[in-house]
């Protein structure tokens, strides 16, 4: 369904029409908290042409609920992919008479967003699958577990974890994967983002099931080197590298650079690894198609947990609804203004799986259900 684009009129001009002209269509105002419960929200001629009858029905209902809502968004640093959707989707949602939205750049990323609601600073973010299982569960990053949020939509991105073995090091040892590495208690020198990355707490996890530590990887003359993305991909070339991770997808310039200019091969992880992260840890199984990265000729499924959008629990059942609805109903128009988000599709995006199996907001539930995605 394509998103409608017709202007809004005041709601001085709303209720004038309302009043005056029974039985017509009138323009809506820009949110919910200035529209007249019973005006209708269908639009004019335009659109009529541009978006068509669903977008028009769908906004009208959205207006004719008088849902009033004030939403708060903390999401990433402008600039950043997430910051794009959010205003996007900001916009989305007033139009469609949801409410106001205020998009807030203050996200401290997945692994501390899921804290922004206890402190009452968010009504959604996104958060990671994993670490919004995590903090609900155990806490992340020093913190007790934190409750109060519950998932709307997941699998908007394809990012995994992203790894590869330089040859030189594979070639030296005689191994394939980084478990034989790290059971044969190599000095494997492995690069990560710092601490408190969604990188280094892949890194932490692996590290964790193969049960080793950091300082067990130093003892064997190895390290765990955490920088930026341009700073690790030169310590590659350099050859001060064997081993790099970054929780990150298929369009990543810095693993497309060093593919282009360094000898490594993108590792397949055991089954038993993967199976560890899924069922355990609460990642999702990404497939990377062959030949996405220069010289990586087969497919490669990798432990990933893409962005999602989880919402106070508090949260109005029916803003949660109209905010779900509109979202996957406009799927199509999302994407053509971000691609990065192709991979979210409406019919599986709320799959336990997807959202680091955590339960589904009782509104967003109630659209996949009355959508027929849900049973």
């Amino acid at each position: 369904m394509k998103k409608s684009m017709k202007k809004l009129v005041s709601v001085a001009l709303a209720a004038t029409m309302v009043l005056g002209l029974a039985g017509c269509n009138d323009g809506s105002s820009q949110t919910a908290a200035t529209t007249a419960p019973a005006a209708e929200a269908a639009g004019t001629e335009a659109a009529g042409a541009e978006s068509g009858a669903d977008g028009a029905q769908d906004k009208a209902e959205a207006a004719n609920a008088g849902l009033n809502a004030n939403i708060l968004f903390a999401t990433h640093e402008v600039g950043t992919s997430n910051y794009n959707l959010s205003a996007e989707l900001a916009k989305l949602w007033e139009e469609n008479g949801i409410g106001t939205v205020d998009v807030q750049p203050i996200s401290p990323g997945g692994m501390g967003a899921p804290y922004l609601f206890e402190q009452g600073k968010t009504d959604v973010s996104f958060i990671n699958g994993a670490p919004a299982k995590w903090a609900f569960e155990e806490g992340t990053l020093g913190k007790p577990p934190v409750k109060g949020y519950s998932a709307m939509i997941g699998g908007l991105t394809n990012v995994s974890a992203v790894n590869f073995m330089t040859k030189a090091f594979m070639d030296k040892y005689n191994v394939q994967t980084v478990e034989e590495a790290i059971r044969q208690k190599l000095p494997i020198r492995i690069g990560c983002s710092p601490v408190g990355s969604m990188d280094n707490e892949v890194v932490q996890i692996l590290l964790g099931y193969l049960g080793v530590t950091e300082d067990d990887i130093k003892s064997w003359g190895g390290d765990v080197v955490h920088g930026g993305g341009s700073d690790l991909s030169a310590m590659v070339k350099d050859g001060k590298l064997d081993f790099m991770l970054d929780h990150t997808s298929v369009n990543s310039s810095t693993m497309t650079e060093i593919a282009m200019t360094c000898d490594v091969h993108f590792n397949q992880w055991e089954e038993d690894t993967l199976d560890y992260f899924v069922n355990e840890k609460g990642f999702q199984r990404i497939t990377i198609p062959a030949n996405s990265w220069k010289g990586q000729t087969e497919e490669i499924i990798n432990a990933g947990t893409p962005d999602c959008l989880f919402v106070r629990d508090e949260l109005d059942e029916d803003v949660v609804y109209w905010m779900t609805k509109s979202m996957c109903e406009n799927r199509d128009y999302l994407v053509s203004v971000l691609a990065s988000i192709e991979p979210f599709d409406p019919a599986t995006c709320w799959e336990p799986e997807k959202v680091g199996g955590l339960a589904l907001h009782p509104g967003a539930e109630k659209y996949f259900k009355e959508a027929g995605y849900m049973k």
